[in-house]
């Protein structure tokens, strides 16, 4: 069969207008799948490639594909319904949706007249299965992991397994991509990038994620032999001077990450790494930092949260605070660029548990700092409690972006005062005289020049932003 694959428009993941970071690696798997059974697949990236409504109408009707799919997020929902509809109001082809919001909403989504299937979970043995039967006319009810009408009735067929062997999966479909080179990470050293994971799970309970949700939390590793052959293709084929890494846990499993080093040493690949989503503050020591240093990483995220011990246990970060102290002093004594992650209006916030935040953003002294206002994404543990305490007010998702304001309110921080409070941080982290200083000392080359220019003007906007 004939399929095209769409990312749709990520324009309000952010908040702001800007292209996509990454690749859309869960498309590419998808594609990867279809190729190896024989399919024809093609792929378009709204952003990247440059499609309005007309042009993407424009060119289904002239390729005429037999199946169209969409990945989808919370965030993008929206602009997948909305494509969905304009593709409907003038073909027939039947539209496939999978993703992480289509895991959690797939009954609600199935009941749109312009949505024929929805994938749930893991998606790249169920879409094999499912072409297959639309293709050959087999049941789909014998299909898990999936909801489809039949007549006016939903049907969903069960939860599917997660994929045990990771290493049966295909690499992404890379070569599928249009303008591969135009996917640039903000904290980007150097290019090309790409990203790639090695794992699929999260063992952590954080009430705020979606993770295991689509992944599940037990943990299921990808061999280093494997990991390693698709890190040599991308440099290969596609030049890739810097890998992110873009797994929740890469360093829960101690030998892994010794054996993952000697792997890329033995084969002599020189690349640069980095941990996308950041590693956890209790997964790091002096031998993992070590080693991370002899792989050329040049810089260590972690997910601190809060600054307050009962709001970290009120999310179920699984953190104590003096953890999180070493894990940034360890990392500072081995030379890292170090960033922090911080979240504001968690359940249980109040004024002074968002000044704890702050203050102890200060003592850490990252060398950059995020913000963050919570999102309570619809399947997760926080938007259910917030949901039955009648605190969220806006179920718009396209205001759900990572830069956003804020959804949902609490008792004692009104959202005016939410957002007050993320200005604040900002200001009183980015202006101190030692943290201007250290910036400037920190710029080596043009490419960290651009860097820090470019995170300063996004910094001064979201400080002043209405």
């Amino acid at each position: 069969m004939k399929i095209l694959l769409i990312q749709p428009s990520q324009e309000n993941v952010y908040g702001v207008a800007v292209k996509p970071s990454y690749i859309p690696l869960g498309l590419l798997y998808i594609g990867a799948c279809l190729e190896k059974a024989s399919h024809v697949v093609d792929f378009i990236d709204l952003d990247i490639d440059g499609f309005n409504e007309n042009k993407l109408l424009g060119y289904i009707n002239e390729t005429k594909p037999d199946l169209i799919g969409f990945g989808s997020t919370t965030v993008t929902i929206n602009n997948v319904l909305k494509i969905s509809r304009l593709i409907k109001n003038t073909t027939r082809i039947p539209i496939i949706i999978g993703g992480i919001h289509a895991t959690i909403a797939g009954e609600e989504l199935i009941k749109s007249k312009n949505i024929d299937y929805v994938v749930v979970g893991e998606g790249e043995e169920t879409i094999g299965e499912l072409v297959e039967a639309l293709g050959n006319g087999y049941k789909l009810s014998e299909i898990k992991g999936i909801y489809y009408k039949d007549k006016s009735k939903v049907v969903f067929t069960g939860d599917r397994a997660l994929i045990e062997n990771l290493d049966n999966i295909p690499f992404p479909a890379r070569h599928l991509l249009k303008h591969p080179f135009d996917y640039i990470p903000p904290d980007a050293l150097k290019t090309p990038v790409a990203s790639i994971m090695t794992s699929r799970g999260c063992a952590a309970r954080c009430t705020y994620c979606c993770t295991k949700l689509i992944f599940g939390r037990r943990m299921r590793f990808r061999t280093i032999k494997n990991v390693v052959d698709e890190i040599e293709n991308a440099i290969k084929n596609y030049g890739i001077k810097e890998m992110h890494i873009m797994d929740d846990c890469f360093t829960i499993n101690k030998k892994r990450v010794f054996e993952f080093r000697d792997e890329i040493k033995k084969r002599g690949i020189k690349t640069t790494f980095v941990f996308s989503n950041g590693i956890r503050a209790d997964q790091v020591d002096e031998d993992i930092l070590k080693v991370l240093k002899d792989l050329g990483v040049l810089s260590v995220a972690f997910g601190v949260e809060s600054g307050n011990q009962m709001i970290l246990d009120n999310i179920k970060k699984g953190l104590k605070l003096d953890t999180i102290r070493k894990a940034f002093k360890v990392s500072k004594k081995y030379g890292f660029t170090t960033w922090g992650f911080f979240m504001i209006g968690l359940p249980g916030e109040n004024e002074k548990t968002v000044r704890d935040t702050i203050n102890f953003a200060k003592e850490l002294d990252p060398d950059f700092a995020k913000f963050l206002i919570l999102k309570p994404f619809p399947g997760t543990e926080v938007f259910n409690q917030l949901y039955q305490e009648g605190r969220i007010f806006d179920f718009d998702y396209d205001n759900y972006g990572l830069y956003t304001g804020p959804v949902h309110d609490l008792p004692d921080l009104p959202k005016e005062e939410i957002l007050g409070l993320q200005k604040k941080a900002l200001r009183e982290f980015y202006l101190r005289p030692s943290q201007i200083f250290k910036t400037i000392l920190r710029i080596h080359s043009f490419t960290q020049f651009k860097l820090n220019i470019r995170s300063g003007m996004f910094i001064i906007k979201s400080m002043f932003k209405e």
